[in-house]
């Protein structure tokens, strides 16, 4: 009797530690205002506990370094420190995570599921469709600086030469050409009413994100200064543009404080 007591008690153990599980993808939508962006957490088992990054394919970023992943009593707390991200949820007895996403004190409720989420398009009205009324390159340019490669879109009027010209410098965290964010671009409409307007405009991915090379969790101003004067040194080298006319070239060089 006390054997199968044993037995019957280890297997509701083995069963308990099965359903505990959370190694691997988890998947969710935040909804804020109307609006949606998918959040992915990778979780990895490791012999002291548990490691993850997360993702955000919306923003075209992956690979976003978590500080610190916890899983006790069937609830997972994550935290991203330099983006003031914090992530709490209880595993139910469905498999899924559920729980609330906090930014800079702001909480979105958030579950996770480790099944595919897809989200509804929404349709911005402001958001420019092709075909464009000018050109539209996509290029890379590199920062020697730090050994890295940029990837971004050169928006050019299609009549004219010696075009003024603009760099979109984003802001804090890790951004894609169009500083998307929760549906929205507003890189791509900024980009768009200028070069509409006679403008050129360079736009590119942050490093480490998107299509351009680097690790942005690691970088510091001063390295993002370096992208930004590596973005104004290869506008100089195209035909189409003014050098004379090159917006925040002179903040670049003399070492002031970008808007980032």
């Amino acid at each position: 009797m006390k054997s199968f007591l044993f037995l019957f008690a280890s297997l509701i153990i083995s069963i308990s530690t099965f359903a505990q599980d959370i190694e691997g993808q988890w998947n969710g939508v935040l909804k804020v205002q109307g609006i949606q962006l998918r959040l992915v957490f990778n979780i990895e088992k490791t012999e002291s506990g548990y490691k993850s990054t997360m993702d955000s394919p919306d923003q075209a970023a992956f690979g976003i370094p978590v500080n610190s992943t916890t899983f006790q009593n069937g609830t997972l707390k994550i935290t991203i420190s330099n983006a003031r991200i914090e992530y709490e949820g209880t595993l139910d007895e469905d498999q899924i995570i559920i729980g609330v996403f906090t930014q800079a004190g702001q909480p979105f409720p958030l579950n996770l599921t480790k099944g595919e989420i897809s989200k509804e398009e929404s349709k911005r009205p402001q958001e420019p469709t092709k075909p464009y009324p000018y050109i539209s390159e996509d290029l890379t340019f590199e920062n020697s600086i730090d050994g890295i490669t940029l990837a971004g879109t050169l928006t050019l009027p299609k009549t004219g030469s010696n075009f003024p010209a603009v760099v979109l410098i984003s802001g804090s965290g890790p951004q894609n050409r169009d500083e998307e964010l929760m549906g929205h671009k507003p890189f791509l409409v900024l980009s768009d009413y200028l070069t509409r307007n006679g403008i050129a405009v360079l736009r590119y991915d942050d490093r480490g994100t998107g299509k351009s090379t680097g690790n942005h969790g690691q970088a510091t101003s001063a390295d993002f200064a370096n992208d930004a004067e590596a973005a104004f040194a290869y506008l100089k080298t195209r035909e189409e543009i003014d050098p004379k006319k090159l917006v925040w070239q002179d903040i670049v060089k003399e070492g002031l404080s970008l808007p980032r």
